[in-house]
Parts: structure tokens; sequence; C-alpha cells
């Protein structure tokens, strides 16, 4: 006798693993640039440029390019410095062939101090999150090639089954209105990514989303603010990929360029190439019905019992977190020039709840019109308890902040995605043996047996060599899954 199994395609994850490293660059000021009387703001970009994923490591090899704005010596306005910082990180594991690589990196904050006046020291700090999926195979008994008596059981499991990278570019432009002020010197350009909108057409996800760019630029010596949204559209192939199946997709800059008056020579004209990748995993909730025990009526089988650790869906969705702060200045507020959040990843906060922390950065004008930036760290909990679920912050909404008395009153909202998940384990038949020589027991030709507490029909079935439907049968039962207690059965033999 054969047991044959049904074989399920998905991904396991070997490595789902975050650090924090910093790495830092001591910076000169250039010859013709005039000495720093003091840095006034920090701001940058931490990209990932390339993953190389072998048996035993992942090696994340990027560019931290961060701005510094300082007030030079002697002089009205301000001064852009530039600082490009390379970074490599690496992860230790046990890669199988074919593994899929997913990462989050992101320049957290920077601390710059001023060696001398010609010289300045950059400490940036990152968070690197990376995930690696590598494919497997899970197998159900699912038919026995003689007839049998068999018992299944029906489960859920819920798995990914398709990951997929896709990196491409978006060229776009800006005109800024005859009322802003020109462009002189583009300080940094921060994106904020959304995905609007998923659809699965056969074995490809085709989503749409949408990027909002935050553009700080220098004009006459003062530093000014543009936003810039467009759209992004993008169809991604995706082995494996079943109808029913909810995929997710989270977007990664891997690099930003913009260029002021190439086209027209004009300063208010500025083009942009994002350069992104797109990070998709395809997740279905299988129904399965796998083989929980079986014998013969006929003859002794012995079912060789295996367990089988499964992963069922409980919950998902999203929950918003608003934040309202109000952060304390040294001095008056007059006007707010640029705020900047950027969060951290999910982790254990020092409450004790689940969440991340915000990084803030907002860059002002004081009541003597001093350009100064202010940095603080909140912690913003997920306001979710279960021990399960799979947790990632995005930011939501818009950004205010505006002066108020002792400072400056922010607000911001965060968007927690949660998976919430239940493992199982399930005994599975997962072998078949024989037992030739065994002889079935004799017995009279009518039994009476009464059902004892929490005694099931196929337990009673499987232990005289009849079958359910013999019993049901013979005593008049249309439940043919349980047994009544304390009711006398009729036996019969196996027709």
């Amino acid at each position: 006798m054969e047991l044959r199994k049904q074989t399920f395609l998905y991904y396991q994850t070997v490595l789902d693993a975050v650090s924090a490293p910093e790495v830092g660059a001591d910076v000169i000021v250039p010859d013709l640039f005039p000495d720093m009387a003091r840095i006034v703001d920090t701001v940058g970009q931490a990209c990932v440029k390339e993953t190389v994923l072998r048996d035993d490591r992942l090696d994340l090899t990027g560019l931290a390019r961060i701005s510094l704005l300082y007030l030079p010596d002697g002089e009205d306005g301000l001064r852009k410095l530039e600082a490009s910082i390379p970074f490599n990180h690496v992860f230790d594991g046990r890669f199988p062939a074919n593994s899929e690589v997913h990462y989050d990196v992101k320049l957290l904050d920077t601390e710059a101090r001023a060696v001398n006046p010609r010289k300045v020291s950059i400490l940036a700090r990152l968070s690197v999150h990376a995930v690696v999926f590598a494919p497997a195979e899970l197998a159900i008994p699912a038919e026995v090639t003689e007839p049998c008596e068999v018992l299944r059981h029906s489960c859920a499991a819920y798995m990914p089954v398709a990951v997929k990278a896709k990196s491409f570019t978006i060229n776009d432009g800006l005109e800024l209105p005859a009322s802003r002020p020109p462009v002189d010197e583009i300080v940094a350009a921060i994106p904020r990514l959304e995905v609007t909108d998923v659809k699965t057409v056969g074995s490809k996800a085709v989503f749409k989303g949408a990027v909002l760019l935050s553009i700080l630029y220098l004009s006459g010596g003062e530093p000014v603010t543009a936003e810039h949204e467009f759209s992004i559209s993008q169809i991604m192939d995706m082995d494996g990929l079943e109808e029913g199946a909810a995929v997710d997709i989270e977007l990664q800059v891997t690099g930003v360029e913009l260029d002021v008056g190439s086209v027209s020579g004009d300063p208010r004209s500025v083009t942009i190439a994002l350069n992104l990748e797109a990070q998709a995993i395809g997740h279905m909730e299988r129904m399965l019905e796998a083989i929980a025990d079986l014998y013969s009526t006929a003859g002794h089988l012995r079912p060789i019992m295996e367990q089988l650790h499964l992963t069922e869906l409980a919950e998902r969705g999203v929950r918003r977190q608003p934040v309202r702060e109000a952060l304390e200045t040294e001095e008056e507020v007059r006007s707010i020039v640029s705020t900047r959040i950027i969060l951290g990843p999910v982790s254990r906060l020092d409450s004790g709840e689940a969440g991340c922390e915000a990084f803030i950065n907002v860059l002002y004008v004081n009541d003597d019109g001093e350009f100064r930036s202010l940095c603080q760290k909140l912690a913003v909990p997920a306001g979710i308890e279960a021990e399960s679920a799979s947790l990632s912050a995005r930011q939501a909404g818009e950004i205010t902040a505006a002066p108020s008395a002792g400072g400056i009153e922010l607000r911001f909202s965060v968007d927690f995605v949660f998976v919430v998940t239940r493992s199982s384990n399930l005994m599975t038949v997962g072998g078949v043996q024989e037992e030739e020589s065994a002889e079935l027991p004799s017995r009279p030709s009518v039994v009476l047996r009464r059902c004892h507490p929490g005694e099931g029909l196929w337990d009673i079935a499987k232990r005289y060599h009849t079958t359910t439907k013999e019993l049901c049968m013979a005593n008049g039962l249309e439940d043919c899954e349980a047994a009544p207690d304390g009711k006398l059965l009729l036996i019969p033999k196996k027709r």
C-alpha cells in the first residue's frame, strides 16, 4: 500500500534581522568656501546600491548622501557642504539557492560636529532590516492507493507563494511658479512613497502608487521648501502567484537625482529621476485536507504519524495612530522652514508596547531671524497587543508643524500594518505499514456497545473493524461524526 502526497510550493523566511549600524566621515571645507561659523542643519538619505546573497552571508552595500547647511564666518546666508559615506552591512546565515532578498534601509539621524572652521566630523545612524525568503515545499498526505477507511482533517495554511523584486526609474519634472524664489542649489530631496492599489492578473501584480517629493533648496542663501507629487504604475511578473493571493508591495528608494534648469535654463525648472525598487510578497490562505487516520476492515494497517507545522491567518489590517506633540525650543519660533520625520523599525518600546520610534527634524527661524534646527525622538506605540502579530510602520497623511508658546506644535500620523497569525501542529499519517501476518480477532456476529463520553464513531468503527457508515445504518444515526453519549449501539460486521 502506498500513501500519495500533494505538494505545495511556498517560501519560508530564513532570515529576518534588524541592525543599527553607524557610519562616519570627516569632511573638509573646500578652499573656495568660507570658514564655518555655525552648523545649522543636516539632512540626507541612505540608499542600497547592491545586494549580494551567497550561501552563508548577505551583503548590503550602499551610500548615505548627506547635505550639511552652515552659516559662513563673516557672511550672510547659508552654505551647503556635501558628504557621501559608503556603508556595507553583512548578515550571516544559511541561504539556499534561488532565495529572494527584501530590505529596508533608512538614515535615522545625523550628527555633525565642527572639529575646526575647516573640518566637520559626521556620524550617521542607520537602520538596516533584511529578510531572506527561501523556496520550500509542504507535502500533505492526500490519497491511499488501496481501499481502506480514511479519516480526513481540514486545516488552513497561510503562506507566501510568490516573492519578487523589481527595479525601475521614474522621470518627471517640476516647474516652480513665478511666485516662488528660483533654485540656486538643491540641498536634499526626500521622497515619501505610497502604494495605493494592487491587483493580480494571472501571474502578474499590477500596482499604482504616489510619490510626494519634499525638496529643500537654497535661494539667495536662504533655505526654501517645495513639494511635488507624481504617480507610479508598474507591472510585476511573479512566478507562483495564484488567483486569490493577497499581494503586499513595499517601495525602496535606490537613488534620487535632481537637475536644475538643464532643459530650459530656467532656475525654476527641475528635472527629477527617481530610482526605486518594488518588493512584492504574495500570500495565499489554502484550505487543505490531510489524512488524520486510516485502517482496513480486511487486515491490519499501522499508520506512521508525523507532525505538520502550519500557520493560520487570524487577522490583517491597518491601525492609524495620530501623534500630537509639543516640541520645546530654547527661543521663540517665528516660522517653520521644513519638517522631516523618519520612522524606525517596529520593535519593543521602553514602555513594553510594540511600536516604533519617530526621528524628528525641524528647521525653523527664531525671533532673531536666525536659522536653527531641532532634532528629537518620539516613541509611537502601535496599540496592538497580539503577541504573534507581524507589524510594519509607515507615515500617513500630512505633517503639520506650527510655532507655539515655548516651541513647536507637531502633528502627524503613523499607520501600523499588522498581520496576526496562529501557529498549529497537525498530526497526520505520513506513511502506512501493513502487518500481513496479523489476523483479525474473531467476535460474535452481534455486538452491543455503550458509547463512552467523548468517544467518536470513528474510534468505535476502527476498534471493531467496521465502518462509520455501517454503524449509522445499523443504529439509525443521521450524524456520522459524533457518537451519542450513553447510547447502546449495535455494532455490525463489515458487509
